[in-house]
């Protein structure tokens, strides 16, 4: 069975699909301004009506903690991250290790991967990645600094970057 929960955010609600038993976090759905349309996306994927779990709950907390300028760590032991490549895999945990409130480029991933002309697969990877804001896709950007695209649209990836910057601002004496 699957489930959901929603998390407001600055940037509007964003929900996390689940599946009960055994408990393995989906899909992270980003932040959109309309609930009626995300809860429709959940829907969409086959989601019954929220249900409490203690993982789920966790998973929450975790994303609520990162709109207030909190690193997550990443829940890797919750991550269904069955039909993902292991080169997709060393993607996203790339991604992962990408420090909060910096960027790397899509050719600096490639090459952390040891594939340093496969900036386009990168991309596409980050484009699929079923889990933003855990695995911060959103800190890729272009080797001319420019943003690139996002799932959420640049507009979100700026706001995230930013949120991330000020935060970490506070952070460093």
């Amino acid at each position: 069975m699957k489930s959901y929960l929603t998390i407001d955010s600055p940037f509007g609600d964003l929900a996390v699909l689940f599946r009960v038993r055994p408990f393995a976090v989906l899909k992270i759905f980003l932040p959109s301004k309309s609930k009626r349309l995300l809860l429709e996306a959940v829907r969409g994927e086959g989601a019954q009506d929220p249900v409490f779990n203690e993982n789920a709950e966790s998973v929450s907390e975790m994303l609520a903690g990162y709109f207030k300028g909190k690193p997550v760590s990443v829940p890797w032991q919750w991550m269904d991250m069955h039909g993902l490549t292991e080169l997709q895999q060393a993607v996203l945990r790339a991604a992962a290790d990408i420090p909060y409130g910096q960027v790397r480029s899509y050719r600096q991933m490639a090459e952390t991967i040891g594939r340093p002309r496969a900036f386009r697969f990168v991309g596409t990877t980050l484009a699929k990645n079923p889990f933003p804001i855990l695995i911060p896709c959103h800190r890729v950007v272009k080797s001319d600094g420019s943003l690139g695209k996002f799932g959420g649209g640049t507009a979100l990836k700026k706001k995230l970057i930013d949120l991330e910057i000020e935060y970490a601002r506070r952070m460093d004496p």
